[in-house]
Parts: structure tokens; sequence; C-alpha cells
């Protein structure tokens, strides 16, 4: 298996297992915790757009995950889909000619999954949160 793609999926594996793990059902209903799974879910989006070449989409079930327990409407998540899809798209290849115009696209996910934009993006997705 290609390192990357191998790496990919361990990074996967982590972040569900992370997600799945910490958080129970009572937990999942706070507004703080669905920020965070939203913001994990941004990553995941970053990850199998900046990839797509590779199909991780069609091998890896995170995003099916995070949309089960995500409790925010179907607009919030398309939303986000199309923020992630825009931020890889405007990644722009390395100009060193050794790294071959590769793209830094899991360094620069997580600089943004880091990022202040990010978390101001996050909070205003709280309007299409969804109460039981």
């Amino acid at each position: 298996m290609d390192k990357r793609l191998y790496f990919i999926l361990v990074l996967s594996i982590l972040s569900l297992t992370n997600c799945c793990g910490l958080y129970t059902t009572a937990g999942l209903k706070k507004t703080a915790v669905q920020r965070a799974l939203l913001k994990e879910y941004f990553l995941c989006v970053c990850i199998t757009e900046g990839f797509k070449d590779q199909q991780i989409g069609e091998n890896d079930i995170s995003q099916a995950v995070y949309f089960d327990i995500l409790r925010y409407s179907p607009e919030a998540i398309q939303e986000l889909k199309d923020y992630a899809k825009t931020f890889i798209e405007t990644l722009k290849p390395s100009p060193i000619v050794d790294l071959d115009n590769k793209k830094a696209i899991i360094l620069s996910s997580i600089e943004k999954y880091k990022s202040k934009e990010l978390d101001r993006f996050i909070k205003s997705m709280d309007k299409y949160l969804v109460n039981d």
C-alpha cells in the first residue's frame, strides 16, 4: 500500500477512534462537542478532497460516521463541505522544484483546522444545530 494512503487511513482511524470513544450519547448533545465534531469533519473532508485521485472517499467511511453523529441540518453539512472544497482548491503547489509542484494538503489542512477563521466559521454553523 502506498505510504501516503496508509498514513491517511491511519489518521482517519485515529480520528474516528477519538471521536466515537470520547463522547457519550448525552455528551453529543452539547454544542461544544458538536462544534468539535464539525471541525473534525472539516479536516476529514479536506483530506478526502485533497486526495480525490486516490479515492479515499470510496474506501473510507469517516464522512458517513460524522454525518450520523453530527446534529446539524444537511444544509450545514453541505456548507462545510463547500468551505473545505474551496479551501483545498486554493492550495498552491510548492514552488520548490524538488517537490514536483505537489501541494502540502495535510499540513495546510491541519493549519486551517487550528485557525481562528475556522473556529468562527464553525461557530456560525450553530444556527443549523438540530434540537431533539
